[in-house]
């Protein structure tokens, strides 16, 4: 499957290409500074470049994640955007690869329910070529009742996504907070991450 290039040019440089088959990607940032926008930007650059993408929302409303899309798309305002839909379909119809959003719960789903939920997205047609998770902190883990301490759900939950992305060959990226001390600093280092820093053990970008 291709490398998908990053929305990001000096980053993009720095990974050699972009996000490649089986990579997990996790992008940490403060509480309120736009790591679900960056989802959604991350996603539309994809799906304008001409690749599928599948996009799960566990903390937003599709419908509203889907208004982030329109607005990403034509540039207005989440207040502004139901009043041009004429803009908006045209840009949807414009696009060259396909978006499909799932929503689920906080703590509804498993590692396993979005593999499902793909392989009937590939039974229909539409085989992603990038998985978006908002949040994989916010799945179920796969083993229930077994964890004595947060951190060791955290990471199983991870482990199961890093597989879930290699046995696919697709690349997963996904955000993630920064612990209290972290929303401080401009530059956040692998000490600030929020619930276990072992998730990191398991990611390759």
């Amino acid at each position: 499957r291709p490398t998908i290039p990053t929305p990001w040019p000096v980053l993009n440089d720095a990974i050699q290409g972009g996000w490649g088959p089986g990579d997990l990607i996790i992008m940490f940032g403060n509480p309120g500074g736009g790591k679900s926008w960056t989802m959604v930007a991350a996603a539309a650059h994809a799906v304008k470049m001409g690749y599928n993408v599948n996009f799960y929302t566990l903390e937003l409303g599709q419908d509203y994640v889907g208004k982030r899309f329109d607005c990403y798309l034509t540039g207005y305002s989440i207040e502004d955007v139901n009043g041009h839909r004429d803009v908006v379909e045209k840009e949807v119809n414009s696009l060259e690869g396909n978006l499909i959003v799932k929503e689920y719960p906080p703590k509804g789903a498993t590692v396993g329910t979005i593999k499902s939920h793909i392989q009937k997205c590939v039974d229909i047609g539409h085989k992603p070529d990038l998985v978006i998770i908002d949040y994989v902190d916010y799945l179920k883990p796969p083993s229930k009742g077994r964890y004595s301490e947060r951190k060791d759900e955290i990471d199983d939950v991870f482990i199961a996504t890093k597989g879930l992305a290699k046995e696919l060959q697709i690349p997963i990226l996904t955000p993630s907070q920064v612990n209290r001390m972290g929303a401080k600093d401009s530059v956040i280092e692998g000490d600030k991450a929020a619930g276990s820093y072992d998730k990191m053990m398991v990611a390759d970008i």
